[in-house]
């Protein structure tokens, strides 16, 4: 019996199973998963925030719709992986000044599963952009039919919905990594994001 309760437990499904127990699902990934896989999941979760992106922004003309999605592909992975990697570092240095233990690698690992919520969202935005793309982006048009309107307010709320998730899923593995309460997450995080925002910033004025 025991031997049967350890197969189910390791047979677990991260990208089912961390949206109804996400503190086991996290600790389970780093105990049972290989890095790779957390580097897969982050891909395609950063291909999907890329499309999310694109949402309300003006269209891009000159170019098709699958010019845009592998535009999309591409450059959302790569912002993704070098993004997490900054952000992982200074989660796992800022927690540890708040008694935390999670170390680079773990919290890397960690911060690729809390874009699991866009992955599960990312075949609605393919579907939107191609049915009703003057209501994904923002192309000039004379009105919206009833459905279209409907089924833009329907996307809006499931993005809302699926942002919220990204951002509690954050604040439980962060917590969870480090071992530490919610609340010392939540800090952890809203510090970590205004140093980024501000690295950001500084290399754009320095740039420009």
């Amino acid at each position: 019996m025991t031997v049967q309760l350890n197969t189910q437990m390791d047979d677990r499904e991260p990208v089912l199973s961390i949206m109804v127990k996400p503190r086991e699902t996290f600790r389970y990934t780093l105990d049972h998963k290989t890095f790779s896989y957390s580097l897969y999941v982050g891909a395609v979760g950063g291909f999907a925030s890329a499309l999310l992106s694109l949402y309300s922004t003006k269209y891009p003309f000159p170019y098709s719709l699958g010019e845009v999605v592998y535009s999309s592909f591409i450059t959302g992975i790569l912002y993704f992986m070098i993004a997490n990697l900054v952000i992982a570092f200074m989660l796992a240095h800022i927690g540890a000044a708040f008694g935390g233990k999670a170390s680079f690698k773990g919290m890397f690992q960690t911060m690729c599963l809390t874009v699991i919520p866009y992955i599960w969202l990312m075949p609605v935005l393919l579907f939107w952009m191609q049915y009703s793309r003057h209501t994904f982006f923002d192309i000039p048009h004379d009105g919206l039919t009833m459905g279209e309107a409907i089924w833009s307010y329907i996307g809006s709320f499931i993005i809302l919905v699926a942002s919220i998730w990204t951002l509690v899923l954050s604040i439980i593995g962060i917590s969870e990594i480090h071992g530490f309460s919610k609340w010392k997450a939540f800090f952890t995080l809203l510090i970590a994001s205004i140093g980024a925002a501000m690295i950001v910033g500084l290399l754009v004025v320095l740039i420009l």
